[in-house]
């Protein structure tokens, strides 16, 4: 009988054994592979991004790394605008519309609102947790903040003055209204609600011939 336990014992040991082997081997093999997508999806990226030619082609990819600091803030390819935060590091370019493959790599614009400047609601998408996350942050913005808004001859800043979280159903914040004003909008970290920050216009100016041709500093 104590043979026969010990067999027992050494059986199951061994397939205790062979268990964690195989948990281990396979946990080291996932991590393996997410760092291969991770790296195969930067090269991708890489291989991609190709600043804009005169006539504007080649730019789609751009608005992906538009955000980083001491960029000149200028339009690039098909873009209307550049949106600017400083105060969160939130940086994209804007083109018209709000549909999937435009918010992959862009802040878009809802079609039949405002422009930049004009009365009315200037009203602006962009995700925060996929993509480009390029409204990562803007759960962060607080009343007070400036937004500014560079197009290809003109910088506008806005103030912020509300920010909340709404329901989807909620699109009465598009509304347009008689002031000069400012919507941006994304999902909160599980897409349930919608994170809203308004602001109006408080300052425009032009821009020179080398802003035009080079972009606004900081």
């Amino acid at each position: 009988m104590k043979n026969i336990r010990k067999l027992k014992f050494k059986a199951r040991f061994k397939e205790v054994v062979v268990l964690v082997i195989f948990i281990a081997v396979t946990s080291f093999a996932i991590i393996e592979v997410k760092n291969l997508l991770k790296l195969e999806n930067v090269k991708r990226m890489t291989e991609e991004i190709s600043f804009s030619s005169s006539d504007g082609s080649n730019s789609n990819i751009l608005a992906s790394f538009v955000n980083k600091e001491n960029v000149p803030l200028r339009v690039t390819g098909n873009a209307i605008a550049v949106l600017d935060i400083p105060a969160y590091s939130i940086r994209g370019q804007i083109v018209e519309g709000t549909d999937d493959e435009t918010l992959k790599n862009y802040i878009g614009k809802f079609i039949g609102c405002a422009d930049a400047g004009q009365i009315g609601n200037f009203c602006l998408a962009a995700h925060n947790n996929i993509y480009t996350e390029l409204f990562r942050n803007l759960h962060k913005v607080q009343i007070g903040d400036k937004v500014r808004i560079v197009t290809k001859t003109k910088e506008y800043t806005y103030t912020v003055t509300s920010t909340e979280t709404v329901d989807p159903s909620r699109t009465d914040v598009l509304r347009a209204g008689t002031k000069r004003e400012i919507t941006l909008i994304t999902c909160t970290q599980a897409a349930t609600k919608r994170i809203v920050v308004k602001g109006e216009l408080t300052s425009e100016r032009d821009l020179d011939e080398k802003e035009q041709e080079e972009g606004v500093e900081e």
